[in-house]
């Protein structure tokens, strides 16, 4: 750690430009000097934080949509750590986009760092905009991603942690997913059911 850096206290990574770029802060001279710069830089002594540290991430993936209540309530178990369904202290960030059953037009923007957490109304699926004004340079990526009848809807959480259960944490996401009777019911029940 740079013990001359300036800290910057920010919401959401909003910080000033001014206060990050051409501050004339920076010294190579200076740098070249710290303890850290010489034995990553000088000697090679350099361990990659996956190794040091144990960390380590995985993108869950699924093509059903998230029950929203049981979503929610396995969120909060995790940040207010009552009856957590794994190691919570594990999972330093999730971030990813989200299917509701509840929102069937949009994604949910999914952000997870360490007490807190976010569920905010993100894009609308690609399954909602005519298929005429799709940008051309993206269309053949937009097909990769289709799966009748729900088009491009999926769930896409990357999870950053160290020492990470995968097994138990995808567990615990899957039951979050609705059961096959509910997803036989379809999107008209679905708003029903989950408003």
């Amino acid at each position: 750690m740079n013990p001359t850096a300036k800290l910057i206290e920010s919401t959401y990574s909003a910080v000033p430009l001014d206060e990050v770029l051409g501050t004339g802060l920076f010294s190579m001279s200076q740098a070249e000097k710290s303890e850290g710069w010489l034995k990553e830089a000088r000697i090679g002594e350099h361990t990659p934080e996956t190794e040091e540290y144990g960390i380590g991430s995985f993108t869950y993936r699924e093509l059903k949509p998230f029950q929203p209540y049981k979503l929610h309530a396995t969120l909060q178990a995790m940040i207010d750590k009552t009856e957590p369904p794994f190691d919570t202290s594990t999972v330093l960030r999730a971030k990813g986009f989200v299917w509701l059953a509840s929102f069937h037009q949009i994604q949910g923007d999914l952000s997870l760092a360490g007490n807190h957490f976010s569920l905010l109304p993100g894009n609308p699926w690609w399954a909602e905009i005519d298929r005429q004004d799709w940008p051309e340079n993206l269309a053949r990526d937009i097909q990769q991603l289709w799966h009748e009848p729900y088009g491009d809807r999926q769930q896409e959480i990357v999870i950053i942690g160290q020492s990470l259960d995968m097994e138990r944490i995808t567990k615990a996401l899957n039951e979050c997913l609705l059961s096959d009777d509910e997803m036989e019911k379809g999107q008209e029940a679905w708003n029903t059911l989950f408003h």
